[in-house]
């Protein structure tokens, strides 16, 4: 009984409006505090915090209104920070060295993607989303997704070129905030009623930026290309 009451309170407080601006104040507290205790800053990476946390900012002065103009503004902002983040990788690894190192990798990491961006697809086409402007809304979803996937390629290359706890940090964040982002259109286009997974990528979006933070306070490693000797 206790049990049962106990789970039901985690569900009314996961489905409540409280709940939900919790979340999204979440990254903008942990940029605030990244910009008062991280002496040294990756200009990237402060991007990708500043430009994620507007758009949780402004998703809380939307909330329920659900507008279109919203939804293009805030999409587009988050794949804009994932594209910062995205860029704080590629600064320190070529596509060269990746290609002479890591071939087998490369290839199956992207026949992967490719296989996930086509799953995605199936589910993503079929819908008919409440809108007047119904390519553009599956131009930017698919866009979402390809660069989701781009990330967590490359911070597994990343990892596997430097093999340190930085980059170590950096993968898990990025794969936590792509499983999150995948079971969010599970919960959206597949099923609202599963709360279960809507709790879950809520937790492993908080893990996500709790690593991305620890990753800033290890001091950088050499920003410098690595080349074949």
């Amino acid at each position: 009984m206790i049990q049962l009451l106990f789970s039901s309170m985690i569900l009314g407080i996961v489905d409540s409006n409280i709940f939900e601006i919790l979340e999204l104040l979440f990254v903008p507290i942990l940029t605030i505090v990244y910009l008062i205790s991280i002496k040294e800053k990756s200009l990237l990476f402060t991007l990708f915090l500043i430009t994620y946390s507007v758009s949780d900012l402004i998703n809380i002065m939307d909330q329920d209104m659900l507008s279109e103009v919203i939804y293009f503004i805030c999409n587009c902002l988050y794949i804009l920070a994932y594209v910062f983040l995205l860029f704080e990788i590629l600064k320190t690894i070529k596509l060269k060295t990746i290609l002479k190192k890591f071939p087998a990798h490369f290839i199956i990491l992207l026949l992967l993607n490719l296989y996930i961006i086509f799953v995605m697809a199936t589910i993503i086409n079929p819908i008919d989303f409440e809108t007047n402007h119904l390519g553009i809304v599956r131009i930017i979803e698919h866009l979402y997704n390809f660069v989701l996937l781009s990330l967590l390629s490359m911070s597994f290359l990343n990892y596997l070129l430097h093999e340190d706890n930085k980059t170590l940090l950096l993968f898990c964040g990025c794969l936590s905030i792509t499983f999150a982002e995948l079971l969010l259109i599970g919960y959206y286009y597949l099923s609202e009623q599963m709360l279960a997974i809507g709790f879950v990528s809520t937790l492993l979006h908080v893990c996500a930026f709790v690593l991305f933070y620890f990753y800033s306070k290890i001091k950088s490693y050499k920003e410098e290309s690595i080349e074949l000797q």
